[in-house]
């Protein structure tokens, strides 16, 4: 699969885990079969606001190596290389590289609050050297910038970036960033719950931690947005809003998704300190939102 190709779902895994803390990597294992069965694109590993810095470098490894190995070409696999100091990142690359990842996903420095210049001229000296592909994560929330489409276009000369998941919540950022950047860079949708909005706005894709849950409504979502079907779409919407919607606002949405997913059988163990656990009534109002989406076979 070529570079070109890397646009559509790009569901993003749980780290499920044993009783003792050990990594499940036959549930990751069975998850990524799942997805892929559904018809995503893509898998993004240790997504930035997951329980990747909970990870020891070893995990990391066993984690990246078990998802290429389960994907063996059907969809690529991106891997999440956060650190504070370009050159850790750049450390990041090139393992996710040597454990098999088609291509990465960066963000700025975070906690330090750095103005867009400043954080753009640190993600240049990265992409300048990288040997994979980068995706650029634009999630103000949590970095404290916020890269708006002008910053990010002074990234193309890189010649490694190959998309942006927008997560701003601007209303027009999409639309904005396929103006500035053109069709060299892929723009994916990083909020769940305004997916259908970026598709509409010429979103090229969507990565999607609610794709791990829900992988065919989500996978057929983007695909009626991309045929231009945007009546079934909308119908596809009016259902799957809602427990997008649960999944995105709760700050405890890792656990919800694994609580969730371990209720319905794919047991995933607990969420790794220090992330928060739903409360019970969140688990019990998403499955039974669940249940009513499924009671739509169309939305299945």
């Amino acid at each position: 699969m070529s570079q070109q190709t890397m646009r559509g779902v790009f569901a993003v895994p749980t780290t499920p885990f044993h009783e003792d803390g050990s990594q499940n990597i036959d549930g990751l294992v069975a998850g990524v079969n799942n997805v892929i069965e559904a018809g995503v694109g893509g898998v993004l590993c240790l997504g930035a606001t997951g329980e990747a810095l909970a990870l020891s470098t070893q995990e990391r490894e066993a984690q990246v190596r078990a998802v290429v190995e389960a994907a063996d070409g059907r969809a690529h696999v991106v891997v999440g290389c956060m650190g504070y100091a370009p050159p850790k990142v750049s450390e990041l690359i090139r393992q996710a590289g040597q454990w098999g990842a088609d291509a990465v996903m960066v963000t700025p420095p975070f906690y330090g609050g750095l103005e867009p210049d400043s954080a753009v001229a640190a993600l240049h000296s990265i992409m300048s050297v990288s040997d994979l592909p980068v995706m650029v994560y634009n999630n103000p929330h949590s970095t404290g910038t916020d890269l708006r489409p002008e910053h990010l276009a002074t990234l193309l000369d890189t010649e490694t970036f190959w998309s942006v998941k927008e997560t701003s919540g601007a209303a027009s950022r999409v639309r904005e960033l396929r103006a500035e950047l053109g069709d060299e860079v892929e723009v994916f949708v990083g909020a769940d719950g305004i997916a259908l909005e970026g598709f509409t706005q010429g979103a090229s894709g969507w990565v999607a931690a609610s794709a791990w849950l829900l992988p065919r409504p989500c996978q057929r979502l983007w695909e009626l947005s991309r045929d231009g079907n945007w009546v079934d779409a909308v119908d596809l919407w009016d259902g799957l809003a809602s427990p997008l919607g649960q999944i995105e606002d709760s700050p405890a949405f890792i656990s919800l998704i694994k609580q969730a997913l371990s209720r319905r059988g794919a047991e995933q163990g607990p969420v790794r300190s220090p992330l928060p656990t739903a409360p019970p009534e969140a688990v019990e109002a998403l499955l039974a939102t669940l249940e009513e989406l499924e009671r739509k076979p169309a939305h299945v």
